[in-house]
């Protein structure tokens, strides 16, 4: 008899990708290997665009979930529905201008096209590469004439009471979160009822594929939801001791030295 299909869930930074942003060559063979007989999605928070190249490497013929989920499409399936949410772009005015120069160094959002920053900011390009895509400078308040799906937030500084005041006026909006980049400036405003968890159900429905048989890997608190679905949850060796509270699992290697290659071949041998 062989072996029940499973799906594979797999964070990129910090746990696919080493830090020079690249797979591994023998993760890539083992994970084409595991493709004959499984399902294997690419969940992270970048853009469409910065996953489509390591999609493509591993020759992947699954959904890809982008931007923490609020993006979900299937690149060969026309028949799996795309899911597109975007942030009314009053709102993001809104949360901006109440936040202020002050809390706010920066800001950046964008749609699948244009992308808009106050300011041109470095720490940025590896995670969302501007190749190709329109940008546009200036305060948002004014610039913004779209409804974006990302809403990135650079703090002036990173404090406990600049961190509460983020969290008290989002939450002003309702359905709206925001989760912070680990001890760096950044953080994210997101939808409470979107997540890489909620895209990977509705792929496990749609390959009927029951949480049992469900692997996930991550590194990072975007990682939780999707983290808790899985019967399998492994969080990757050289995350925070609070991720790895949310994981069955932590991994014998990190992502610089073949953690995921290691843990799936643990997994299935």
């Amino acid at each position: 008899m062989g072996v029940k299909q499973h799906l594979i869930a797999l964070d990129l930074d910090g746990t696919l990708l080493q830090n020079n942003k690249k797979i591994d060559r023998q993760t890539v063979a083992y994970l084409k290997q595991l493709k004959a007989h499984h399902r294997i999605v690419l969940a992270s928070g970048r853009p469409f665009r910065a996953i489509i190249k390591y999609y493509k490497q591993l020759a992947l013929d699954t959904p890809i979930v982008a931007y923490n989920g609020a993006f979900v499409a299937h690149p060969h399936d026309k028949n799996y529905s795309t899911t597109a949410l975007a942030f009314p772009q009053d709102i993001v005015k809104a949360i901006v201008s109440e936040l202020g120069p002050n809390v706010i160094h920066n800001v950046m959002c964008e749609t699948n096209d244009t992308i808009w920053l106050i300011k041109e900011e470095h720490d940025l390009e590896g995670f969302f590469w501007h190749t190709n895509m329109h940008i546009i400078y200036g305060p948002i308040e004014k610039t913004l004439q779209d409804n974006p799906m990302t809403m990135i937030l650079q703090s002036v500084k990173r404090t406990t009471a600049v961190d509460d005041q983020i969290r008290k006026v989002v939450a002003r909006y309702p359905g709206l979160k925001v989760r912070f980049w680990g001890d760096s400036l950044f953080s994210e405003v997101y939808f409470a009822h979107v997540s890489k968890g909620s895209a990977i159900q509705s792929i496990l429905n749609y390959y009927a594929i029951p949480r049992s048989r469900m692997i996930a890997m991550g590194d990072a608190e975007n990682d939780v939801e999707m983290l808790a679905l899985a019967g399998t949850s492994i969080v990757m060796k050289q995350a925070n001791s609070s991720m790895q509270s949310h994981a069955k699992l932590i991994s014998q290697y990190d992502n610089n030295h073949q953690g995921v290659l290691q843990a799936l071949k643990t997994y299935f041998k």
